[in-house]
């Protein structure tokens, strides 16, 4: 037999193979009593991902951004994909997606995809967990990666972190940052600037930088991230612009005399970033020794959470952090917490640079409550509970561009049941199940017949249903709208929701507050283009959105933006 002969053969029976699985997941599939989807290749087979090849439109990359509701309106409220490894059962009603994240013992996490190795380039959570996974256990075992008894630990030692007192922080060096960062944008000439996107991923590292690592640095200093990690932000930098070169290739690559010079740079921002972890958790658990105060930065936190937890009589007792695991937590409000708020935050100042009545909505609450200039009481315990349009910008950019589309669960070994809509189905065991974040965020039943469109001022709610010529009456009448359960989960749900939802809600709303309170922002038109068409391209820029590692604009670098004092 030739070698051209055996190729053809391996080929033929491997497509065979897939036939086969194929054929049988069908057969378990109808059983389940919604209507089918069917793909030849399942979603996290690394060359299908590479190529993005699609023999139909719900199997592209990212494909339930663009499609929102409307497979969900042709099809109903659930829908099985069908392929060659396992069934993918897609919810769409807010009721069903509440109870599978309400039952999380039963829909667990997809842990069989947390334990692959790197396999190839794969880009986003509900396609192939694994990948994520495994950039988020680079340093070691975390709270995003664990399950049972393990995720229960993590999750009590881990969620020392997010107090109130960090919160403070948050809003002090946002306030600081977002300052800085405008009163720069605010000396460009007529022509604006074009760095909103990078921008705001300089803000977020920074806040995080504080918050984490009690490191202060001005935003200037950072407007083009250096490639030489001598620092903890440079190295976080190089590997958070990375990541994806991180997920593929395995680290020894990095360490290869003859890689590129930029592999080797992400090398070193990987040992060094290590290194410098390594040596706050061994300080901090110096002065645990010594009996002395702790240094406040996340590591101290969790070095002294599950000191304490391993010694306090009066709290159930939990096997202490070890140093990869503290680590690996470290890394992960790191990850976790930078790309997806600096994404919103890109979003959110465009989009407010489209509307400009939505600039002015949150002005007037700005004007009202935050009295003289940044630094003369701004303070996190009077001002954040009560700017909640400034929060209703975010949750409305989250529910139209969450940075990452969905969540998905797991069966496991054991057959389960939902209830969706009127009906009760049975759910097959090894079955993917999907709250389809996408869907349940647009769908008109939900969200009124204008759910496509970016209205802050759906989230707020006038609970006199009076509408008085005075602002502060107005302002105190006002509160955030509470949707369905289910039909809103931007930071997931039930026991496994987002630990960091208040880090980033405080940091946003501190940024909005600096932005905007004394500042408007506007498109800068092209040659023969009017305002009005610069701000609908703008939108259109926004629009023009992908699923990469995350949700992002392709061209957020089109639309250049100046600023003013108002």
């Amino acid at each position: 037999m030739s070698i051209v002969q055996l190729i053809v053969t391996l080929v033929l029976l491997w497509w065979t193979y897939q036939a086969y699985r194929l054929l049988a997941n069908y057969k378990r599939a109808t059983r389940i009593g919604v209507p089918l989807v069917y793909a030849p290749i399942s979603p996290d087979n690394p060359l299908w991902i590479a190529l993005q090849t699609s023999f139909t439109s719900l199997f592209k990359l990212g494909w339930e951004f663009h499609d929102r509701f409307r497979t969900f309106s042709a099809l109903g409220d659930a829908f099985v994909l069908v392929t060659p490894d396992r069934n993918w059962l897609h919810v769409g009603e807010a009721d069903a997606a509440n109870e599978i994240f309400s039952r999380g013992r039963e829909f667990g996490r997809p842990v069989w995809m947390l334990s692959e190795a790197p396999c190839s380039l794969r880009a986003y959570q509900p396609l192939c967990t694994n990948q994520v996974a495994d950039a988020l256990n680079v340093f070691g075992p975390n709270v995003s990666t664990a399950e049972g008894a393990e995720w229960q630990r993590q999750r009590k030692l881990t969620a020392t972190p997010f107090n109130e007192q960090k919160s403070k922080l948050v809003w002090a060096e946002a306030l600081q940052q977002a300052s800085d960062m405008r009163d720069s944008w605010a000396q460009h000439d007529e022509g604006g600037l074009t760095t909103t996107s990078d921008d705001t991923r300089t803000l977020a590292l920074h806040v995080l930088a504080h918050a984490g690592f009690q490191r202060s640095y001005t935003f200037q200093s950072m407007n083009h991230a250096s490639d030489h990690p001598s620092s903890y932000r440079d190295s976080l930098s190089i590997i958070l612009q990375h990541i994806l070169l991180i997920i593929v290739l395995p680290p020894f690559v990095f360490r290869i005399p003859f890689t590129p010079p930029r592999w080797k740079r992400i090398g070193a921002a990987v040992t060094n970033f290590k290194d410098y972890m390594q040596k706050q958790v061994e300080e901090e658990k110096a002065l645990v020794e010594a009996g002395k105060r702790g240094s406040g930065t996340l590591i101290s936190n969790l070095v002294r959470a599950s000191e304490e937890r391993g010694t306090d009589a009066a709290r159930p007792a939990f096997k202490p952090l070890s140093v990869p695991e503290i680590l690996g937590n470290i890394f992960v409000f790191n990850f976790a917490g930078h790309d997806t708020t600096a994404i919103s935050l890109a979003y959110s100042v465009l989009l407010l640079v489209a509307h400009p009545q939505a600039q002015d909505w949150i002005r007037e609450e700005l004007r009202f409550y935050l009295e003289g200039e940044v630094s003369e009481g701004w303070h996190y315990e009077h001002s954040f509970p009560k700017l909640q349009r400034c929060l209703a910008i975010l949750l409305e950019t989250l529910r139209l561009y969450n940075p990452l589309p969905g969540v998905p669960k797991y069966t496991g070994s054991q057959a389960r049941t939902i209830t969706v809509g009127k009906a009760t189905i049975n759910v097959p065991a090894d079955t993917l199940v999907v709250p389809h974040l996408m869907s349940l965020h647009t769908q008109p039943r939900y969200w009124g017949p204008d759910s496509l469109t970016w209205r802050p001022s759906r989230w707020i709610v006038n609970e006199a249903g009076t509408d008085s010529s005075d602002i502060g009456i107005r302002l105190n009448q006002e509160r955030l709208l509470v949707p369905k359960k289910g039909s809103f989960i931007a930071w997931s749900e039930g026991a496994r929701n987002c630990p960091g939802k208040k880090f980033a809600q405080v940091e946003f709303v501190a940024t909005m507050a600096a932005l905007f309170r004394d500042f408007y922002a506007e498109p800068v038109p092209k040659p023969g283009e009017s305002l009005s068409a610069a701000r609908d391209r703008a939108l259109n820029v926004v629009k023009d959105s992908n699923v990469e590692l995350l949700l992002q604009m392709r061209n957020p670098e089109d639309v250049s933006v100046r600023w003013f004092r108002r």
